[in-house]
């Protein structure tokens, strides 16, 4: 069990201060990736879904392509497995050979559930890396907006001379 917080009043006295180790802005400047090209057409549609939300909530920075992209195409994958299970069953009928030569059916766990389950616990993971999960929502700082740029009359001058 941890140690409970002291008192502003213990604080005082003894010359301390509490030191919360909760941020109130974040440093990082807001923005929007680029999608990338190479995203599947159901990793596209997870891509413009999601990055709206996130740029409400404004978390979103252009330095957060990669994931979103590696997110995506977990979404997609997941997507293929989980058609595959309601397409196929829990479980496959196969056929085996016994040491005789004999064909055998048998039943065993469709393969594509153990990628369901795979990406099911990535997607998991990404979720509570963007504060898209109710545990992880508060906890999400806003990025901060960046400053508008401002033309000096110079340089308006110069795009007038074009």
């Amino acid at each position: 069990m941890a140690r409970p917080r002291l008192s502003n009043e213990h604080h005082a006295l003894v010359g301390t201060t509490y030191q919360s180790k909760a941020k109130m802005k974040s440093t990082l400047s807001a923005g929007q990736p680029k999608m990338p090209t190479h995203l599947s057409k159901a990793a596209k549609a997870e891509w413009r879904r999601l990055v709206p939300l996130l740029l409400e909530r404004g978390s979103l920075t252009d330095a957060d392509s990669a994931v979103l992209s590696i997110y995506a195409e977990n979404y997609s994958r997941w997507l293929a497995a989980k058609a595959d299970v309601e397409a196929n069953g829990l479980t496959i009928v196969i056929s085996v050979l016994d040491k005789h030569g004999v064909a055998v059916t048998t039943r065993k766990t469709n393969p594509a559930l153990r990628t369901l389950e795979n990406c099911e616990r990535s997607l998991r993971a990404f979720l509570r890396e963007f504060g898209m999960t109710p545990a992880t929502r508060e906890r999400i700082l806003p990025a901060q907006e960046q400053p508008k740029q401002v033309k000096t009359i110079f340089e308006m001058m110069k795009d007038k001379q074009k």
